[in-house]
């Protein structure tokens, strides 16, 4: 089919994430065909550089034959399967047992998900089946960093802290909470990095305190904040705010898909 009838049907019936409705009207879509390693290639044979690594994840590049073999192997051996009704499948155990393996401490538990904004809003179920299972369902504040972002889903987006995020969406809700974020570049604090920490921590607390330790479920932040700007924060700015929640009965989400 050609480019022009793709664009056409892909107006006529296609709706984009993260697009302005009205120049997608107005321009319509480049329309991709084929990749290879660190490249893509369009429909005008035009060869363009993929920096954004798809959305962040093609790490390994694009039409690797190992990915490839293993894939067709095993869509022909077992395509699909669910882990519900108390069903297992090799790889589904293989993988969290290697994940297991490489995580830290007693992180040695796997659930799996769709893609990162459902992986999100699993934590936010989890968490708070969590504190009601202890009596304490009256946790069920959260708070997150500014700049930060946690998913476009119905729940994410609230603690996505990124105002295009919001707009027009009523979030975040009430119970969806942020401080300031660690970024160096024009911070009202400075650029030093025990000072921006310092700061973090005299935020977390004063929003503790104001919401109250009984009713905050959990803190969520990202390692290094991706579609803020790729963020970095101070070394030593992710345990000392870990060590803010362990204080106060908090759980702390590291939310790390991208980096």
């Amino acid at each position: 089919m050609l480019a022009n009838s793709l664009i056409e049907l892909d107006r006529a019936h296609l709706v984009h994430p993260f697009s302005c409705y009205r120049s997608h009207e107005e321009t319509g879509v480049r329309v991709l065909k084929s990749a290879k390693g660190a490249t893509v290639t369009d429909a005008s044979g035009k060869t363009l550089l993929d920096g954004f690594a798809g959305l962040w994840c093609v790490n390994i590049g694009y039409g690797q034959e190992s990915v490839v073999e293993a894939a067709a192997k095993q869509l022909r051996e077992l395509p699909y399967a669910t882990g519900y009704f108390g069903l297992g499948s090799e790889p589904a155990i293989r993988l969290a047992a290697r994940l297991a393996e490489l995580a830290p401490g007693d992180l040695n538990h796997v659930y799996f998900t769709l893609g990162g904004s459902d992986a999100v809003d699993s934590t936010i179920r989890f968490i708070r089946y969590y504190y009601h299972a202890k009596g304490t369902p009256q946790k069920d504040q959260f708070i997150s960093v500014e700049y930060g972002y946690h998913g476009s889903s119905t729940a994410g987006s609230g603690l996505t802290a990124i105002p295009a995020f919001h707009a027009g969406f009523g979030v975040p809700y009430d119970w969806q909470h942020k401080i300031p974020s660690h970024y160096a570049y024009r911070n009202p604090v400075g650029s030093d990095p025990q000072t921006i920490i310092d700061a973090s921590v005299a935020a977390l607390r004063a929003k503790i305190a104001e919401l109250g330790a009984d009713r905050v479920a959990a803190f969520y932040a990202e390692p290094i904040q991706g579609s803020g700007g790729v963020l970095v924060p101070p070394t030593g700015w992710l345990k000392a705010l870990h060590a803010v929640c362990k204080e106060h009965d908090i759980l702390f989400v590291a939310d790390e898909v991208i980096t």
